[in-house]
């Protein structure tokens, strides 16, 4: 197993680039399945709406399934976009799903990415409003969880004297903000969530804003996901991978705002630009190459985001990983 300094897990896309949704979805739901067989401490799957190629849109209907299906590993929402949805009807679906894993629920959240298509069928004026209603849900949600009763009066939501069944096992339960951003990292060291950085953030200037975070708030949970693509040959694992993520951005429609372009996805991004943000290379090669980032970084947990549609090619690449880290029984 790894040790508590570093936790590995594995981050899951629903997508679904040959059309067949049923199969992606399955596939998804193996994949975690495998991640736990292989040892990995936790499977986060994202949330994502209006896509066909990214179809992981009833996020906690999907988590029940994989929940079912598993029993030890952990089970993160990543993420959870509250700005986009009901905080009530998350608060009771969270909870529900909290009892069901035996209290193995990370609730991860973010305000929706860049994809502003998902902002405008919400009603969502921008991506900062966006921010502002998800810390608020967040709120709200926290209170739902530990108060009889509810009185909220906010910017977006207005509650008088209202209470949501069931409430979550855990107390409490796990906060990751999936951002960054100044504000999400004041409200983090304010009330202890972790922080989440994105597959594409620059780790450069991850680094130096965890650094500076844990200067202030001393060791704190933080994850990161990286892409990810393993294979026995070097060569062949960089030139697969290094295709995958400069893919990447066009098969999931992403719209950064202007001068919020990771370099990894800019146009003839170097291929050393996209290896030093991901994991990817020989079993041995993507182990160290985590071991570096547990140096820069401190505690945390690494979630490796298959770069690859082929999933049975995903489990390979996880598994190779997963032995090489010492994780797996076999």
């Amino acid at each position: 197993m790894s040790d508590l300094l570093q936790r590995y897990g594995v981050f899951l896309n629903v997508e679904n680039p040959e059309g067949d949704a049923r199969d992606a979805l399955g596939q998804t739901v193996r994949t975690a399945i495998a991640a736990e067989e292989l040892g990995f401490h936790a499977a986060w799957v994202a949330e994502h709406h209006y896509s066909p190629f990214a179809i992981g849109s009833a996020l906690t209907v999907l988590l029940s399934h994989v929940a079912a299906c598993t029993s030890t590993i952990r089970l993160g929402t990543g993420a959870s976009l509250l700005a986009l949805n009901d905080p009530l009807r998350v608060a009771e679906d969270i909870a529900s799903l909290d009892l069901l894993s035996g209290g193995r629920i990370e609730f991860g959240v973010a305000r929706g990415g860049p994809f502003p298509e998902q902002y405008r069928h919400a009603g969502i004026a921008s991506a900062n409003v966006a921010r502002e209603r998800m810390h608020e849900a967040l709120a709200l949600i926290q209170r739902l969880w530990n108060e009889p009763q509810t009185r909220f009066d906010g910017r977006f939501f207005h509650y008088e004297g209202v209470a949501v069944y069931p409430r979550p096992l855990q107390r409490p339960v796990p906060v990751w903000l999936a951002s960054l951003a100044s504000d999400s990292q004041r409200l983090a060291e304010q009330h202890g969530y972790g922080l989440m950085a994105t597959p594409s953030a620059d780790f450069s200037e991850v680094a130096e804003q965890v650094a500076a975070g844990r200067a202030r708030r001393g060791d704190f949970p933080f994850a990161i996901a990286r892409f990810f693509h393993c294979d026995e040959d070097s060569r062949r694992a960089i030139e697969h991978g290094v295709a995958a993520v400069r893919a990447y951005p066009r098969l999931m429609g992403v719209q950064f705002a202007s001068g919020k372009l990771p370099p990894m996805f800019a146009p003839g991004a170097p291929e050393a630009v996209i290896l030093a943000n991901s994991i990817i290379g020989t079993p041995e090669q993507c182990v160290a190459r985590a071991k570096a980032l547990r140096d820069r970084l401190g505690p945390y947990q690494l979630l490796l985001k298959p770069a690859t549609h082929d999933p049975v090619e995903a489990r390979a690449s996880l598994a190779l990983f997963a032995r090489a880290a010492g994780l797996a029984a076999t």
